[in-house]
């Protein structure tokens, strides 16, 4: 168990904590691609500041503070130019790099807009996310991690917010002993007081019990083991249950790497069709904007229609 001050010390992320100075050191993503072509300009909140992200009408992206310095006008609120966003308040226009270009009701060729600049960060699209990178400059690479960039793949992403910070969410992640009881047992409650619970074998939440009731019918005294199988990313979750042999790569290599600072993924090996990631962004100190990530993978011989 992590003592109060050792968990504050990595739960609160923003400006010039400790935990937040690590994670700033890192790519996060912030918001889905498909929506900021909808609106072009959307008010985001990650790592305890509240931001503006846009894409301009020539197609580049911005991430800068979420007011501007005149009159506090708030930027979401603010219109895509062809470079930049303009304040919908007196028409301050800002660029990527924070840096006001245009005074539109001030004296022409002033150059009082030489000394006005906003935060901003770098912004990238991968994956069909919008990543951002909010630590000391230069900004290291963005990391391509597999299912992010799969050529052919058909993506699907899942969204929520939850009401707990970044490492409950990582905790939960490294468990495997709650999937027998979270997403067996108890979806079976829940669809029982629906009225919708069925005896079909093949659904998760009967099979995990039906897998449960004959591992208890035959391990005898035996326990399962789990443990870290650490990696230079992070680590995958070991699995020993009673009967298998310590050389068994669910033991020796694990299952579901689990990468710095939040992300989760399925396999490793052959996976099936459907390959995802769980992401866990720290919004701030107390909520985590979770993401299922999924990338259905499909074999050469299909002729897959190229997702828009």
């Amino acid at each position: 168990m992590l003592s109060k001050e050792v968990n504050e010390l990595v739960t609160r992320v923003g400006p010039g904590t400790p935990g937040g100075d690590l994670m700033r050191r890192y790519w996060h993503p912030i918001y889905p691609d498909a929506l900021l072509r909808e609106r072009p300009v959307r008010k985001v909140r990650i790592l305890g500041e509240n931001l503006t992200l846009y894409r301009d009408r020539s197609g580049n992206l911005g991430l800068i503070a979420e007011r501007c310095p005149h009159r506090m006008t708030s930027l979401h609120l603010g219109i895509p130019e062809d470079e930049g966003l303009r304040c919908c308040y007196h028409g301050w226009r800002f660029n990527a790099e924070g840096r006001c270009v245009e005074m539109p009701l001030e004296p022409q060729n002033t150059p009082f807009k030489d000394n006005i600049k906003i935060t901003a960060y770098p912004v990238q699209e991968m994956g069909g996310l919008i990543w951002a990178y909010m630590g000391p400059l230069p900004a290291p690479k963005l990391p391509r991690w597999d299912l992010f960039v799969r050529e052919g793949g058909f993506r699907q992403i899942v969204a929520h917010q939850l009401d707990c910070n970044w490492l409950q969410v990582m905790e939960n992640r490294g468990d495997l002993g709650h999937a027998t009881y979270t997403h067996g047992r108890l979806f079976q409650y829940d669809l029982e007081l629906k009225g919708k619970l069925t005896n079909d074998p093949k659904a998760r939440y009967n099979a995990a019990m039906a897998d449960q009731q004959a591992y208890e019918e035959m391990r005898g005294e035996a326990a399962t083991k789990y443990r870290p199988v650490w990696n230079r990313f992070g680590f995958t979750k070991g699995r020993l249950a009673p009967g298998d042999k310590e050389d068994s790569r669910a033991w020796t290599v694990g299952i579901n790497p689990v990468i710095f600072p939040y992300m989760l993924a399925s396999g490793p090996g052959d996976a099936g069709i459907r390959r995802h990631y769980q992401i866990g962004v720290p919004i701030g100190d107390t909520h985590t904007w979770h993401l299922q990530y999924f990338c259905y993978v499909f074999p050469d011989e299909l002729d897959v229609p190229k997702q828009d």
